[in-house]
């Protein structure tokens, strides 16, 4: 965090709150000013910086950024950031020996702290410094912010006792997915009990609630959990976005790498931590990865996608064609696949100019005829398809290279495999729906590593904080974790992979491929 933003927050909310009666319901609404930048209304906070009147807006401009979430100040870059809760501020400061200039001031009151938040002065009248910002505050945002500051430090968030850390998942239990939810719970309760058998986070045991998301009707089980009070969301099974993920937003809350069974938007400066990249970013490491074999190539001769006039296919024929143009090469030429593995014919005219490769993303009975196809015209073009189109049915086995594009890489999975399978041993567990199963694994263990690392006065914001700060982490069974304030996708790459048509075992077909900005 820049320093002048240290200095700007560190005097903005100097203050004491006041003394009357508290009001609940503002304070929720300006718990998220205080934390996220943004109001209960979804409008931004905004301050004005400097005599250049600098606009800062959102989530830059939260006063927990540097004060922490629990308002207990920190020190950064040398700068003292102060402690802004109430039993702090009730009272009148005096100058210290090492002040370089006298910083005593009164006790705050409720017209001085106003007046410090939107003009910059401490209750002294003392300019709080060009890197004060003068916020902008409407007159219930006003209202809201006081009330909150008031409870500052003083009430634990939903999902926090002095024993435990409730956390919730949302899962299926029953239906079509319900074998997956249930392997998705197993797994989630087995990896807190070895967490809470070696004393849990800080003295307080993890806990565990699920809630059904099969129910076709009545509140989603996202929302359910948000209402019974947790503190985080882990490994939920996601089979579209939830209308629960504007609660997520404004709440506050965190869902750790859920698995997302369809395609999905996923925000910058999003609640919902996600493991791997969807299947669109996929297509353009794919160009990427092309284009540092043999750009030369590309620039003569289009690519070629074959793609379903779907969401999905319409979404991985778009990054690639972005990515080529951000390249500043042909854009890919498509044959769109009317229904099913019709539509093959239009293919026709590759036989006299064969692309240099050829992304597919349809169904598995298209990948299978579009194979069929290529090989009996003897052509060599190389096809690439997301991992979840392998099956042994679409490899034949001759000589066409046929490629999937396999984010958790096979590198070291041998050992990562060995080490999961005496883990499921210890349990008493069996692998079943091994690719749920390991989503869940990594996604406790990324949950645990941020609540560590959160301290033992954890809020919701400061778990946030912590998970955007994750570099390089090591989940035990995929590649190192990294998520950051605008990223929200923990690993940037994938490996090409081949499929072994009699073992079904993956084979490396590349190094790991990292993901180009």
């Amino acid at each position: 965090m820049l320093l002048g933003m240290v200095v700007l927050l560190g005097g903005a909310c100097r203050q004491e709150v006041p003394s009357t009666t508290r009001d609940l319901e503002a304070a929720k609404r300006g718990r998220s000013l205080f934390q996220r930048g943004t109001s209960a209304r979804d409008t931004p906070l905004v301050g004005q910086l400097g005599p250049e009147q600098i606009d800062l807006s959102g989530s830059v401009a939260a006063c927990a950024r540097c004060h922490t979430p629990s308002g207990r100040g920190s020190e950064e870059g040398g700068v003292e950031v102060p402690d802004i809760r109430p039993e702090a501020l009730r009272h009148p400061r005096a100058r210290t020996s090492v002040d370089v200039e006298d910083r005593s001031r009164p006790a705050y009151g409720r017209d001085t702290l106003l007046r410090a938040i939107t003009e910059g002065r401490s209750a002294s009248g003392r300019p709080l410094g060009v890197a004060m910002p003068r916020y902008v505050l409407a007159p219930a945002e006003r209202e809201e912010l006081l009330a909150y500051l008031e409870t500052l430090g003083e009430t634990p968030d939903p999902g926090i006792t002095p024993t435990t850390l409730t956390v919730g998942a949302a899962l299926p239990l029953s239906g079509r997915l319900g074998e997956a939810g249930q392997d998705v719970e197993q797994v989630l309760r087995a990896a807190f009990e070895e967490v809470n058998a070696e004393g849990g986070i800080y003295r307080r045991r993890l806990e565990l609630v699920v809630e059904d998301d099969s129910a076709p009707v009545g509140p989603d089980a996202t929302t359910r959990l948000l209402e019974r009070g947790v503190l985080a969301l882990v490994g939920s099974l996601r089979k579209g976005v939830p209308t629960s993920d504007t609660l997520l937003r404004r709440e506050g809350v965190a869902l750790v790498l859920p698995t997302a069974l369809t395609e999905e938007a996923r925000g910058s400066d999003s609640p919902i931590f996600f493991l791997y990249p969807e299947e669109p970013i996929q297509a353009r490491l794919v160009v990427q990865h092309l284009a540092r074999e043999n750009e030369s190539q590309l620039r003569r001769q289009p690519l070629a996608v074959v793609r379903t006039d779907d969401a999905a296919g319409l979404a991985w024929a778009r990054a690639a064609r972005e990515e080529a143009l951000r390249r500043e090469l042909h854009p890919p030429t498509e044959f769109p696949l009317s229904e099913g593995a019709a539509g093959l014919e239009a293919l026709q005219n590759l036989r006299q100019a064969p692309p240099p490769a050829l992304l597919y993303a349809g169904p598995p009975e298209g990948l299978k005829s579009l194979v069929e196809m290529l090989e009996s015209w003897k052509l060599a073009t190389r096809v690439y398809a997301p991992a979840r189109l392998a099956s042994p049915s679409a490899v034949t086995g001759g000589p066409l290279p046929l490629f999937f594009v396999y984010p958790p890489g096979v590198e070291a999975r041998e050992d990562h495999l060995r080490a999961f399978t005496a883990f499921l041993e210890r349990h008493g567990l069996r692998p079943r729906h091994t690719a749920f199963q390991l989503g869940a694994y990594a996604a406790s263990r990324v949950l645990v590593e941020a609540l560590r690392r959160s301290g033992a006065d954890v809020t919701r914001a400061d778990l946030m904080l912590h998970l955007e700060a994750l570099r390089d982490f090591d989940t035990g069974v995929t590649p190192p974790v990294t998520f950051g304030v605008n990223r929200r996708v923990g690993v940037q790459g994938a490996q090409l992979v081949r499929l072994d048509a009699a073992s079904g075992r993956w084979e490396a077909a590349s190094p790991w491929i990292p993901l180009s900005p």
